[in-house]
Parts: structure tokens; C-alpha cells; sequence
């Protein structure tokens, strides 16, 4: 989809444009990348665990990873309901999940050096955390730039409901992210110190 690298690359000119094309939006427009975040989490989780891509772990872990990007489609929904816009709400989830670029770059390049490398190298090269949160953090900040433009100039929201519409979307996303994967081992880290 080349469209998804004009997004990643130049954000504002590239939803300017493809917001102002018409929309022939069918169910598999609204299914179509979504599916493929699911899909690729899916596969990172096989790679990462068995260092080759097995459909045993990958289509499991693409069902329980699906949350994900249903999260995000709800997020959308919510924030095209308050929005201006001309396009079809299928046409709005496809649009925002063109933007996800950053993050699976960001996944792509982890998930390859625990499948390329020997589990001990890979382990060592995954220690080196400031790298790793640092490029995490890089593909976070320009990850919320496009969606800011995307809330701007697809949605059609002024600069201030782009920007609640951003932290909406990155509350509840995050919120239930932490919430499912560190809340439980963040409970059994205070329960230790507390001697429970």
C-alpha cells in the first residue's frame, strides 16, 4: 500500500490529498488494515517465541493481539461521530490505520533481531533498553504527529479537538494496554515489596 509510506513520510500532505479523494469504501476497507496489524502482531509473537513463523503460535496470537487495533477502530468511530466529515466512517478507519507505519517499523526491526539472531545474541542485543525505548519513543512521537494530522485534515477537527481527539485515542488505547499486560505483574511488584 504505497499510500501508507507517503503517510508515514509527509503526513499532512498526504491525508490533505487522499482526504479530498472520493471514497468507495466496501467492508474490506474497513477490515483490510486492521486485520494486517493483527496479522503482523500475530507473526512478531511467532518469530519472537520460535525464531520462524508457525501458524500454532502466530493465528492464536493475532486472535488474542486483535484487541489492538479493535480499540483503535472504536477510538476512531468515537472521534468521527464528533467530526465534520464528508467521508464514510470505513473510509475514516482506513485512512487512520495508513498512519501506523512508525509502530510497525518500530516492531518489524525487534521482532527481526529475535528471529535472526541466536536467542543469546538477540538477548544480549535486546539489553541494550535506552536503544530500544529511544526508538520506541522516536516512532511514538512521530506516530502521534500523524494522527494529529489525521484528526486535522481527515476528520476535519480544528487544532484543539485534533488534539483531545489524540490524547482520547491514546488514553484509552494505552490505558487498556497497560492495564492488561503491566497491571498484573505491577500488582505482584508492590505485593513483594509489601511482603503479600
Amino acid at each position: 500500500m504505497p499510500s501508507d509510506l507517503w503517510v508515514m513520510f509527509r503526513p499532512a500532505a498526504a491525508y490533505s490529498y487522499l482526504s479530498k479523494l472520493p471514497c468507495h469504501a466496501t467492508r474490506w476497507t474497513v477490515v483490510r488494515r486492521p486485520l494486517l496489524m493483527a496479522v503482523l502482531l500475530g507473526c512478531a509473537v511467532s518469530l519472537m517465541t520460535e525464531g520462524r513463523l508457525t501458524p500454532r503460535l502466530a493465528l492464536p496470537a493475532a486472535f488474542y493481539w486483535s484487541f489492538l487495533p479493535l480499540l483503535q477502530v472504536g477510538c476512531v468511530a468515537v472521534s468521527y461521530r464528533r467530526a465534520r466529515s464528508p467521508r464514510s466512517l470505513a473510509s475514516a478507519i482506513d485512512l487512520f490505520f495508513a498512519g501506523t507505519a512508525p509502530w510497525m517499523l518500530w516492531l518489524a526491526a525487534y521482532t527481526s533481531l529475535w528471529a535472526l539472531a541466536a536467542p543469546p545474541r538477540a538477548y544480549n542485543w535486546s539489553g541494550y533498553h535506552k536503544l530500544w525505548y529511544g526508538l520506541a519513543i522516536l516512532a511514538g512521537c512521530w506516530s502521534a504527529y500523524i494522527d494529529f494530522c489525521y484528526f486535522r485534515l481527515v476528520l476535519g477537527k480544528t487544532a484543539a479537538g485534533a488534539g483531545g481527539s489524540l490524547l482520547f485515542h491514546r488514553a484509552v488505547c494505552w490505558g487498556f494496554g497497560l492495564a492488561v499486560f503491566v497491571l498484573p505483574g505491577g500488582w505482584q511488584t508492590v505485593a513483594s515489596w509489601a511482603g503479600l
